[in-house]
């Protein structure tokens, strides 16, 4: 049991799972930590959402695929990790907007779609007057209504402070799920906090020029690695990965004694640890602390979409209407089913002379995952249909895959969500202190900032509570 008490077990291998071991595995070094670990990843590989798909042109990431530094700045992470040479800078301005049959761009200020200045909507020729009118009284007479209190989502934020048409047509569509969440379910400080930053009193106006400057879409504000975001889980491997097991799915959890947790593993094999890092997603985590469980009632219910990726290599010369920008975004009510797409070869200076264009199509929002049911020889003609009056193709693909993320944004209510911060003495009570420290995909965020972020976090919760445990002299 005394071994027991001193292993760390980290479950997933996803991005949060693998900085958690480097995390841990780095402490153990410096301060000699009489610790173990081990990290329990249910698939038969490592990276989670992230895939790096290598092509004759060079790497190509068909999953989680870069960084916003408006989000957060992770370059200090990537340069101690020996990554900054890797770094590249996105270009090609921003993403355009495709809708009533044409692309809708604009050379004005904006942050996610979201002009930074009121009098910029006025030159959306897609909104109505009427639209422009509510936008400018809401804009200019709800600055004493704070979101803060009153529970919004940040749909109904977006809504008070322009108007619905501006949120569904402008805001929502900029906002991949994946990243983010879903804007209908989740609170502005949790989805995007910039938002509250510039628009909370009612003006962008009132924020400081080189903060707006910061902040506003432009070329630059994204970074990725030039050998693709698999290089960043190979160089994390190189550290952690004699303590990864794959295919080793966590089924259940079981307290022995005081400081002992017994897991069981793909519901035959069992280990015992001291403590529990849970990085998988939340809607999995929920049927391993089965009901009846302490703490398992304040564990949110949550609803899944599914997302897909497909990677297009078209012939030069095949596309004959391209958007302004490195991409372009399609509004949820359309009838399209691409939600997202982008000029991979305008996007990165690694792509820049590539042989091909790559064209990097995402598809399945909340609601609207369908068509990832299908198989590949069903789906491809009905996205490259959907491209051809897009883009004016003049010729097929050279070559398509399509790369599916099952479950891959958990979502959970606003209600609950909000359960969850009043309840969070009472989680720490059921969980913490037993060793179990909880994160996740869609827990405490979205997206691979949020990954890094929790994964230093909850190593630091872990390894302060196995020193309480295992006192170290």
């Amino acid at each position: 049991m005394e071994r027991a008490k001193k292993r760390i077990a980290i479950v997933g291998g996803g991005l949060s799972g693998l900085v958690a071991a480097y995390e841990i595995k780095k402490a153990i070094m410096k301060e000699n930590l009489p610790f173990d670990f081990v990290v329990l990843e249910r698939m038969s590989f490592s990276g989670g959402m992230i895939r790096t798909f290598q092509t004759e042109d060079g790497p190509v990431d068909v999953g989680a695929s870069s960084f916003d530094l408006r989000r957060g700045d992770e370059r200090s992470f990537l340069a101690e990790l020996g990554l900054e040479d890797q770094i590249q800078y996105s270009q090609g301005g921003k993403l355009d907007r495709y809708s009533n049959h044409e692309f809708v761009s604009s050379d004005k200020p904006t942050y996610h779609g979201i002009p930074l200045r009121i009098v910029d909507l006025f030159y959306d020729k897609e909104l109505s007057t009427g639209d422009k009118l509510r936008a400018l009284f809401n804009y200019s007479s709800n600055q004493a209504r704070s979101c803060e209190k009153k529970q919004l989502t940040t749909k109904e934020f977006l809504d008070l402070r322009f108007c619905s048409e501006i949120s569904n047509l402008i805001a929502l569509p900029h906002y991949p799920e994946n990243i983010y969440g879903s804007m209908e379910l989740c609170a502005p400080p949790f989805f995007d906090p910039n938002l509250l930053s510039l628009f909370e009193k009612g003006t962008a106006r009132k924020v400081d020029v080189a903060e707006r400057e910061r902040l506003m879409d432009r070329s630059g504000q994204e970074y990725t690695l030039v050998g693709g975001m698999a290089t960043l889980v190979h160089r994390l491997l190189e550290f952690v990965g004699d303590h990864v097991e794959t295919n080793r799915q966590l089924t259940d959890v079981s307290r022995l004694e005081q400081g002992v947790l017994s897991l069981e593993l793909n519901k035959e094999d069992e280990i015992r640890v001291g403590s529990i890092i849970s990085t998988v997603s939340i809607s999995e985590l929920t049927h391993i602390m089965k009901e009846g469980k302490r703490g398992s009632g304040l564990l949110p219910v949550t609803s899944n979409s599914d997302m897909g990726t497909i990677l297009f290599q078209f012939p030069k010369g095949a596309i004959t209407r391209y958007p302004s920008g490195f991409g372009f975004v399609i509004p949820k009510r359309s009838v399209f089913h691409i939600s997202k797409a982008t000029f991979l070869n305008r996007k990165w200076e690694s792509l820049a002379d590539a042989k091909y264009d790559y064209l990097l199509v995402e598809v399945g929002r909340r609601q609207e995952d369908m068509l990832i049911q299908l198989p590949d020889e069903a789906i491809l003609p009905i996205i490259e249909q959907e491209l051809e009056e897009i883009l004016g193709l003049r010729e097929s693909y050279h070559s398509a895959s399509v790369f599916r993320w099952q479950q891959a944004t958990p979502h959970v209510t606003k209600e609950a969500r909000e359960a969850m911060v009043q309840n969070e003495e009472r989680f720490k009570n059921s969980f913490s202190k037993r060793g179990i420290f909880i994160g996740g995909n869609g827990y405490h965020g979205y997206g691979m900032h949020n990954a890094i972020k929790e994964g230093r976090t909850l190593a630091a919760n872990a390894l302060a509570y196995m020193k309480t445990i295992t006192p170290v002299k």
